[in-house]
């Protein structure tokens, strides 16, 4: 098959038994081969801590001071690519590059294409396009979660579900933002009204400074009234005694008439009396009106009163009028705001009870085709188990209606089996020992193996407990995978060995170095004709 994503070399340096080896795979069925303890579970251990599996500081081989794992992808792949670069690690032709390095101390460093990455990045990717089943697997289809997820999947509507998932944490935010409102009302009322106050106040006076200053003016002038009379009357008595006012007006009036015999020669004397004249008068009149001034205590009290409003205004917010006008803008913009939240409370409201109909319309949906396809796939599932030995084995998928939403929408499967005919169903784990787990999950990579989303993958201790024809059907199975994608699986059984087009394998070797004895593991890579001698030779042994 041409593999648009697998991988294509592995390197596995001071790594446990392993000093140093580059391991060749192929796109379709590779087969790990090898004696009991030679090292060829750790070839997947390997592989594991390349998709962010965690590092144990043990697996670094004595007198080293580093583990280094290196694999490469053939990729041509666009999802993948497209995947990769969206986060940051741009492809150059059609190699990916994933290294990771593991110190005697503990930590790791983690590369992709020569880039650092966080383990939990390089785990997220290999859960989006490489698929690992062994014994953690065969506990997770225990999980009904987990068979729910398996029947979206067959049913390819995956999008469908994180379309859902994506509204129900908008409306998860909705309620969140809602709730936090409602708690904070009575906080938000009081601070309302705080804010009224303080502004019905600071409206009320209407500052400004050029008032402040007028008003000063105005008390100062009301305040000192007896003195400018007291004043007014001195100066009105220089204006009514002879030698004062009058006198000098006389003395004017003389001058004037001595001027006026010869008016050319004296024009400008003439002008200048006249106009000193009109002052006197000018003044005699202001001096009157001062005088006759009444003072009405009403208009010092009111100014008193305005301008301790000013005083107060400037104490509670600041020490001048800018400041209170500032402080008006900020407390009618924090008033506004307050104002919205309780606006925004009832279109929350709306916002939720139209996002909760949303839901509920896609969980009828999400129901209606998962109901649809439960007896399809509790159909082929049975005849895929069956085939690899499960004889009179019976898959049902029973799917019930929950009375809230959740994740999923509304729904729940259950796998049951009826593993003897007539006995009746049970929950898979209740009665599926860990063989048959295998033998289904099988089942389910053969049923699912079509959708390209997954590329790689990998099966450990899928042989364990079985033998004979039921092994010869998993081979079979296996390959039916490998057709559309890459499978790479550890075996001990030459029925299962017999389909791959790659075998690998593992040996362990003891060496002595200086009187002590070290063990370390050696892979070979061989195919085509050289399969059929190999799997002879695991037949005469086993």
């Amino acid at each position: 098959m041409d593999a648009k994503f697998h991988l294509k070399n592995l390197v596995i340096q001071n790594f446990a038994t392993f000093k140093n080896q580059s391991i060749r795979f192929r796109p379709g069925f590779n087969a790990i081969i090898g004696e009991t303890g030679s090292g060829k579970s750790l070839v997947l251990d390997a592989l594991q801590l390349i998709l962010g599996g965690r590092a144990d500081k043990k697996v670094v081989r004595r007198e080293t001071e580093c583990a280094l794992i290196e694999a490469s992808f053939t990729c041509t792949d666009d999802k993948v690519k497209a995947f990769l670069e969206s986060e940051g690690f741009p492809i150059e032709g059609n190699e990916i590059v994933i290294k990771r390095l593991i110190y005697k101390n503990g930590t790791t460093k983690t590369y992709i294409n020569h880039l650092t990455c966080t383990v939990t990045f390089l785990a997220s990717f290999a859960r989006k396009f490489i698929d690992l089943v062994g014994q953690f697997e065969n506990q997770k289809l225990l999980s009904e979660s987990y068979q729910l997820y398996l029947l979206d999947h067959y049913s390819k509507q995956l999008p469908e579900l994180s379309a859902y998932q994506e509204e129900l944490r908008e409306l998860k935010a909705l309620k969140k933002e809602q709730a936090e409102l409602i708690q904070s009302k009575t906080h938000r009322e009081q601070r309302l009204d705080y804010l009224n106050f303080q502004l019905q106040e600071i409206e009320k006076l209407n500052p400004s400074s050029q008032d402040e200053e007028d008003l000063l003016k105005k008390k100062n002038l009301l305040m000192n009234i007896e003195k400018t009379q007291k004043l007014c009357y001195q100066v009105k008595e220089s204006f009514d005694g002879n030698d004062g006012v009058p006198g000098m007006l006389g003395q004017i009036k003389f001058l004037n008439s001595l001027f006026s015999k010869n008016p050319d020669l004296f024009q400008d004397q003439m002008e200048l009396l006249s106009e000193i004249d009109d002052r006197i008068h000018s003044l005699n009149d202001i001096v009157d009106r001062k005088l006759n001034m009444e003072i009405d205590p009403a208009d010092l009290e009111g100014v008193l009163d305005r301008l301790d409003s000013y005083q107060k205004l400037k104490k509670k917010f600041g020490g001048n009028v800018e400041t209170i006008l500032q402080t008006q803008v900020e407390f009618l913009k924090e008033k506004n705001t307050l104002e919205s939240l309780e606006v925004n409370c009832d279109e929350l409201e709306g916002k939720i009870q139209s996002l909760q109909k949303k839901l509920m319309t896609q969980a009828d949906k999400l129901h209606k085709t998962r109901s649809q396809f439960c007896k399809k796939l509790s159909t082929e599932l049975t005849q895929k188990v069956r085939l690899l030995k499960m004889n009179g084995a019976t898959i049902r998928l029973d799917l019930e209606i929950l009375e809230e939403l959740s994740e999923t929408g509304y729904s729940r499967v259950q796998f049951l089996a009826e593993t003897n005919p007539g006995e009746g169903y049970f929950k898979i784990k209740d009665i599926a020992s860990g063989g048959e787990l295998s033998r289904i999950l099988l089942s389910l990579r053969q049923i699912l193996a079509s959708d390209d989303s997954i590329s790689i993958f990998l099966f450990d201790e899928i042989d364990t407990g079985i033998g004979g024809d039921t092994a010869n059907s998993i081979g079979k199975a296996l390959a039916e995978v490998a057709a559309h994608g890459q499978v790479i699986a550890i075996t001990h059984l030459p029925q299962i060995a017999q389909f791959a087009e790659s075998l690998i394998i593992v040996n362990k070797d003891i060496q002595s170095q200086d009187k002590e004895a070290r063990t370390e593991s050696t892979v070979k890579e061989i195919s085509g004709k050289m399969i059929l001698k190999e799997v002879r030779s695991m037949a005469q042994l086993s």
